[in-house]
């Protein structure tokens, strides 16, 4: 059974709400969308998952979000990985996977075309994805965390938070972590404790995120008071939002991966550290076919040619 897409207009029918609290919807995250041509369009599989999420009376535990429409961080020809496989919601056990960063969704839209495996798509932080992992609500969850004790990155996050589980981990990309700040850095931003200084205003990742939980460890270590920094308690839930923040001179600086700026004119980055970015599994999903197809395809040669065209990862 193929998925059935709902223009803006009929989306607002359905929900008898007027078309433009659909687009407002839609632009917050809270309903996900595709893009066909020019035209937005709607799975009735994420309506009905938006009506029972906001149904009241529901748990108030946390849950996987189904994924936001961020066209402007997936390139042409990608479309939305949130969809399912070709089979449609409903023709396989449904394979969620957390993560934010574009490498991941164009694994999962290559694994999500074979008619066996249904995948969908929450954009969480790694935190809150490795929560909602051990918890039994996603599949699979990538993640970049930083120990600070150990200068490791994820498997002390995965002992403590995902105790007695067996995980298994395959190794996606290797990336830099720095500071998105404006062309030709004019202010000659150069490292964490720069963000200390009275003249520089900055934008902060959500809680949750593994950027977050790195510039907070960096923030201890050097004894900076997060309270004293400018912009420190504005957040944005992308690395994009983040870089764009800086391009409109919103803020001074901002916390982000080397690649996540999407290309953004009139910036540059700092590198600071070199990550890691995994994405876990239960050893007991290792024979799904939806696992199976995600291992095969981290290691296939497509895969790779699709970091080797976006860049800034190794």
């Amino acid at each position: 059974m193929e998925a059935r897409l709902l223009t803006a207009l009929e989306v607002a029918q359905q929900l008898k709400i007027k078309k433009n609290t659909v687009y407002e919807l839609i632009k917050r995250g809270d309903i996900p969308s595709s893009k066909v041509g020019k035209q937005v369009r709607v799975a009735q599989a994420d309506i009905n998952h938006y009506l029972l999420k906001t149904k009241v009376g529901r748990t108030t535990l946390p849950q996987p979000e189904p994924p936001r429409s961020e066209e402007a961080e997936s390139p042409e020809g990608w479309g939305n990985p949130a969809e399912a496989g070709s089979g449609g919601v409903g023709a396989a056990t449904p394979t969620i996977v957390c993560g934010q960063d574009i490498c991941l969704d164009m694994l999962v839209s290559r694994v999500a075309a074979q008619p066996d495996v249904v995948i969908l798509r929450s954009h969480m932080g790694s935190l809150n994805g490795l929560y909602a992992f051990y918890h039994g609500r996603a599949t699979a969850t990538a993640v970049h965390l930083w120990d600070a004790e150990t200068d490791t990155y994820n498997y002390p996050y995965i002992r403590r938070l995902a105790p007695g589980v067996s995980v298994g981990a395959l190794r996606l990309v290797g990336r830099m972590q720095g500071f998105y700040v404006k062309k030709g850095n004019p202010l000659g931003i150069r490292d964490w404790y720069d963000l200390t200084r009275s003249d520089l205003t900055m934008v902060n990742r959500e809680r949750g995120s593994g950027t977050r939980v790195l510039l907070d460890q960096k923030l201890s270590l050097l004894g900076i008071d997060a309270r004293n920094l400018r912009g420190y308690r504005r957040e944005l839930n992308t690395h994009l939002a983040c870089a764009g923040a800086v391009v409109k001179e919103e803020a001074d600086v901002a916390c982000g991966c080397s690649g996540g700026s999407g290309g953004l004119p009139g910036l540059d980055f700092i590198p600071l550290q070199r990550e890691w970015y995994d994405l876990i599994f239960r050893l007991d999903d290792l024979t799904t076919p939806a696992v199976q197809s995600l291992a095969a395809a981290v290691t296939s040669a497509e895969f790779r040619r699709d970091l080797e065209m976006i860049g800034d990862y190794d």
